[in-house]
């Protein structure tokens, strides 16, 4: 949680605040979806001056020229002002996304059929051009929407986005982002607002004059563009906080529980005192997990561990040497080459990798080749740049042409991120993840393909690694049965839990008619961890786990008892796993293996769990009791 947080209470004294809380009329609350988590209190600022009011009137004919030159002039202002994003944003910590939207945007405003079909209806209905460019946005919508692409549809919204910048140019309205007066309070504010913009974002980023504490969307979802973008400003943030902008005045005193997925508008005085305790717990939290950086990973009975990080982006490495992690366990490459016009080329992606791993010093960095297909595609221009049909449809994404299936399904993809790797193993550790394994025969293919990519590399004279260790992941059942067979092939493995839980189960966790189901203390789950943890142990290779799981300290402790050294997760959850782990004894956790064997439902399996817990003293043991791991929810009747 960033300071700025504590600075609310430490500004405004308590008494003041709960007189402004008091004095409000109304306290209630909102639900909203974690995009980053932590806790933020501050005071209410509408982001933007609402819905931008577009002038409609009719002119003369003599009076197009001047709508044309004023059009013109608008788009002219705000390509500069985003060229001027871009400059300083590429010498800054802006996150490649964002970068890349920002050029999306540019590319817009170059289409000359903008301004010329603008100019057609401005001469053709002799109105202005704000109202023109209205009407030209609400035919490309409909035009769109007659496609019933998804993709698409998202276009569409970074044309309206771009269409609204010109006309608060010529309205004299200006950009959300500066919206944000300095006027504002000294104490931390949390914005609302019904969308940001890529512009915004980096608008925000490089602002000085204002204390952000947290962000409140009312649109967006996990995966939109805002939560991609929210993610990279670091603060507390919901994303579809339905009502937010209606019921939220400025000045509003908020609390903002993104963990819990809630947001309380004027909360009442009594609940003051807890959220200024609460505060101050997570800060001596911090502060006491940060003293664990330097501290290497064991066991109390002494069993040597490892904890590696999960990341997305290169910006993620400075959180997982700041986290201490052992190394990258899982660098998740097909975030480089979606939300983008252009797939990225071997030397952008050559020197994204060798910035990571320069960046961790030696540690090994894994790197997943792109795990592409069902939800994560790149754009449909991209797709098309490769002669990838993005109007296929597609039955069932989750068992289609994704990960190692769509990288050979498109060989020059794959050789040219090969390639990439290679080079950038010249400079470290480099270990390469093959994603969704189902056959030997997939290991020999990429083999094959390694082979090719170096000669390549060697035939233009550029340096390469000659060895780098090849690794498969574990997410399909039939990998995990047959494992041996793959570990004669293979250098290390890592299972993914996430994707094997779900393919175990037959269960789509994203479905929320059937999610409950989705359940990794599932017997059958348990057990089939623990056989392929044993198999790879016995055989002499490296193992992890790099799923959700990984990070969940009760969890962790069943993997630690099964025999798993190596967790690998997201970097802001390694230094809380790493407190725990501590206190854990591997014997212990070997013994609690054992009477799980014994169990035959989910329930019996929490049961015995808990009674663990309570008998090891684990302060945490009533409180999880409830809501171990991923709990089933209860029968609402019988007949449910």
């Amino acid at each position: 949680m960033p300071e700025e947080v504590e600075k609310v209470l430490a500004d405004a004294a308590p008494e003041e605040v709960q007189q402004e809380a008091s004095a409000r009329i109304e306290s209630f609350s909102l639900a909203g979806t974690k995009v980053c988590s932590g806790v933020a209190f501050g005071y209410a600022q509408q982001l933007g001056e609402g819905e931008l009011e577009v002038p409609h009137f009719s002119i003369e004919k003599a009076q197009t020229r001047a709508e044309f030159t004023r059009l013109r002039a608008a788009i002219n202002t705000v390509a500069k002002e985003l060229t001027e994003l871009l400059e300083n944003s590429s010498h800054g910590d802006a996150p490649p996304e964002a970068i890349a939207f920002i050029e999306m945007h540019c590319q817009i405003l170059k289409d000359e059929s903008l301004i010329t079909d603008t100019q057609d209806i401005i001469r053709d209905r002799l109105i202005n051009a704000e109202w023109a460019l209205s009407i030209k946005l609400e035919d490309l919508r409909r035009a769109f929407e007659e496609l019933d692409d998804d993709y698409l549809a998202e276009r569409v919204e970074d044309i309206a986005q771009v269409v609204e910048r010109v006309q608060r140019v010529l309205t004299g309205r200006r950009r959300p982002a500066d919206t944000v007066t300095q006027a504002m309070r000294d104490s931390a504010v949390i914005l609302v607002a019904e969308d940001l913009s890529p512009a915004d974002v980096l608008i925000l980023k490089r602002r000085r004059d204002i204390s952000i504490t947290g962000l409140v969307i009312e649109n967006g979802s996990l995966t939109s563009h805002t939560a991609i973008l929210a993610r990279s400003l670091e603060i507390p943030t919901l994303v579809h906080v339905t009502g937010a902008r209606e019921r939220i005045e400025n000045d509003d005193v908020l609390l903002l529980d993104a963990d819990r997925g809630l947001l309380i508008v004027n909360p009442e005085t009594e609940l003051l005192p807890r959220i200024s305790n609460r505060i101050q717990q997570l800060k001596a939290v911090r502060a006491r997990l940060k003293e664990l950086k330097s501290t290497p990973a064991a066991t109390a009975d002494g069993e040597v561990l490892h904890l590696f990080a999960n990341i997305a982006l290169p910006e993620d490495v400075r959180d997982a040497v700041n986290n201490g992690a052992d190394g990258i366990g899982l660098f998740r490459s097909e975030f480089l080459f979606m939300n983008r016009p252009v797939l990225p080329s071997e030397d952008e992606q050559y020197e994204t990798y060798r910035r990571v791993v320069r960046s961790m010093k030696g540690k090994p960095v894994t790197i997943r080749t792109a795990d592409l297909g069902g939800d994560k595609m790149p754009s449909n221009q991209a797709l098309e740049s490769i002669g990838y049909d993005a109007g296929s449809a597609v039955v069932n994404p989750a068992l289609g042409q994704r990960a190692i299936r769509f990288s050979l399904g498109f060989p020059e993809l794959f050789l040219t991120q090969l390639r990439a790797i290679l080079r950038a193993a010249c400079d470290g550790n480099v270990r390469i993840l093959i994603p969704m394994l189902s056959r030997v025969s997939e290991i020999q293919i990429v083999t094959e393909y390694l082979k090719k990519a170096q000669q390549e590399l060697k035939d233009r004279g550029v340096p390469y690694a000659q060895k780098v260790s090849l690794g498969g992941m574990i997410e399909v059942p039939a990998v995990a049965i047959s494992l041996p067979i793959f570990l004669r092939k293979l250098d290390f493995v890592s299972i993914g839990t996430n994707d094997l839980i779900q393919y175990m189960l037959a269960v789509d966790r994203e479905d929320a008619s059937v999610s409950q189901i989705y359940d990794p203390m599932h017997p059958a789950v348990l057990s089939i961890l623990s056989k392929t943890i044993s198999t790879a142990n016995r055989a002499g290779k490296e193992i992890s786990v790099c799923g959700e799981v990984a990070a969940d300290p009760i969890y962790a402790k069943l993997l630690l008892g099964m025999g798993l050294r190596n967790f690998s997760m997201d970097c802001a959850r390694l230094l809380p796993l790493k407190e725990k782990l501590l206190t854990y004894s591997a014997a212990q956790a070997a013994d609690l293996i054992k009477r799980l064997r014994r169990c035959d439902t989910c329930s019996s399996v929490r049961n015995i769990v808990h009674e663990h817990l309570l008998a090891c003293g684990d302060p945490q043991a009533k409180e999880l009791a409830a809501c171990l791991v991923y709990p089933m929810p209860q029968a609402k009747s019988a007949a449910a």
